[in-house]
């Protein structure tokens, strides 16, 4: 293929790609993977509840109601969501509010390419993560990920350690309880470099055939702006 110039990537984006090349993918299509690159992706169920659980973990107060907590139209999104005490509370007193940097983003050079990812947390030399599932919980589905190895080799932390809050949604009426939370960390390994290398340069070539390149490269040019 010919040569391509330098693009921008997010970690989202990739992951996403990943997870479209798995071959027990079937949730995933390919329409689905181009609107994320397009950056046409609105978003479901699952993907705003994990936003409004982030939103109040960053900046509790402005949601604060009597009993809890709640997020109404957070970025578009057309749902509200209520969050008991009895959920939020084990979330909130895992973070170290003073020493912690939400939402922290950092571009990484590879391949010639720009890798963008954002950390949800940064506490000095530890990454954290915050994740919502309303699946039962699968430590697997996060250690086989590329969003955290992306995130190792820019952030360079001691360690990722992640925090998935694994709720329960009442079909009946909506009220979301907090079944239990499972935290665990990653460490970096000899070859994580190389095997994000690999997989930037398997998204380069996907995103030359489909003919995406100029859209890619356009988002660079206005992020050099």
């Amino acid at each position: 293929l010919a040569r391509v110039t330098a693009v921008r990537i997010s970690t989202t984006t990739l992951e996403s790609f990943r997870l479209f090349l798995e071959p027990a993918n079937d949730w995933m299509t390919e329409d689905e993977l181009l609107a994320t690159i397009r950056g046409a992706f609105v978003g479901n169920h699952k993907v705003w509840l994990g936003r409004a659980f982030g939103a109040v973990l960053e900046h509790p107060e402005p949601y604060r109601v009597a009993g809890g907590y709640r997020v109404i139209g957070l970025r578009g999104c057309p749902e509200t969501f209520d969050f008991s005490d009895d959920v939020m509370g084990p979330a909130l007193a895992l973070i170290d509010r003073p020493k912690t940097v939400f939402e922290a983003k950092a571009v990484w050079q590879l391949c010639g390419h720009d890798i963008v990812a954002a950390a949800d947390q940064m506490v000095g030399e530890d990454l954290i993560e915050t994740k919502t599932t309303l699946s039962t919980f699968d430590l697997e589905k996060y250690a086989q990920s590329y969003q955290w190895r992306f995130m190792q080799a820019i952030f360079q932390p001691a360690r990722i350690t992640y925090h998935v809050f694994c709720l329960f949604e009442s079909a009946q009426n909506g009220v979301i309880e907090l079944r239990g939370v499972e935290s665990f960390h990653l460490y970096p390994y000899a070859a994580l470099h190389a095997d994000c290398e690999a997989l930037v340069r398997q998204f380069v070539d996907y995103v030359t055939v489909k003919g995406l390149v100029p859209l890619l490269d356009a988002r660079q040019q206005a992020a050099v702006a």
